[in-house]
């Protein structure tokens, strides 16, 4: 192998007579058998491809460029320790601070613990303007959310998300004048188990913008994930890009039972 190989975290090597035998992260088996050197030989060049093809091989390390994180609460804080336990370099800041700062910035997360439709649709132009991917993750309900993330100017962002929500929901009346009573202040109560759902959309986020960074394609990447932490069930929702023109205006509110 060249200097950078490196084994996947998982992996396990077990001597096996002249050879060895490869428990991959994937819970598979590898017999290798090299020919004439014996358990020695396991690093020869030529089974490099083998070993890709399995998952044996570790990504290579993050290139360089910072993640900028904005938010407080606990999705912000879990994926500021995340990233940099996985060896990403964190500048933490407010959204505004962190967009003018683009051509520094890999990647910009946006963390809230509740939806700020109003500032997130603002914040969708402007990192499209600037060519700054960026990720998100908030809470609605119980559940939190991740994504999508938006890499190229080409991918679902923020408005197309938005657009498409309102589109499918029964109730877009009604979606919308929560989005508007969140953004004029108001406050749902506050959840036991948000920490947990925080930790779990921060998991998510994490390991897309490694990804990224590995120079690999995002999971999160044109779909948004949600978690519920009192059932432990994953969701995931393909969100694609709006046609230009297709429904911009948000729908008025319902009337209020009388």
């Amino acid at each position: 192998m060249d200097e950078h190989f490196r084994w996947a975290g998982g992996v396990s090597l077990i001597p096996a007579g002249e050879g060895w035998l490869v428990h991959t992260p994937a819970e598979e088996f590898l017999a290798v058998e090299p020919e004439g050197g014996g358990a020695g030989d396991l690093h020869a060049p030529e089974l490099r491809p083998v070993f890709e093809d399995e998952g044996v091989l570790a990504p290579p390390a993050p290139r360089p460029g910072l993640v900028g994180v904005a938010g407080d609460g606990p999705l912000a804080g879990t994926l500021d320790a995340l990233l940099a336990q996985t060896g990403v370099t964190v500048r933490r800041g407010t959204e505004k601070e962190l967009a003018d700062q683009a051509p520094e910035l890999a990647v910009l997360v946006a963390c809230a613990p509740w939806l700020p439709d109003r500032r997130w649709t603002e914040l969708d132009a402007r990192c499209l303007e600037a060519g700054l991917p960026w990720h998100r993750g908030h809470a609605e309900g119980r559940r939190w959310y991740a994504g999508p993330f938006r890499v190229e100017p080409g991918d679902a962002g923020y408005t197309d998300t938005r657009i498409r929500r309102l589109a499918a929901s029964p109730w877009p009346g009604e979606l919308a004048a929560y989005w508007r009573w969140l953004d004029e202040g108001g406050r749902p109560e506050p959840d036991p188990a948000g920490a947990f759902g925080a930790a779990m959309a921060a998991a998510l986020i994490a390991q897309d913008v490694r990804v990224w960074l590995c120079g690999g394609d995002p999971p999160g990447r044109g779909a948004q994930v949600g978690v519920d932490p009192v059932t432990g069930r994953v969701s995931r929702h393909p969100v694609l890009p709006v046609p230009a023109g297709l429904m911009r205006e948000v729908p008025e509110p319902a009337q209020a039972v009388r």
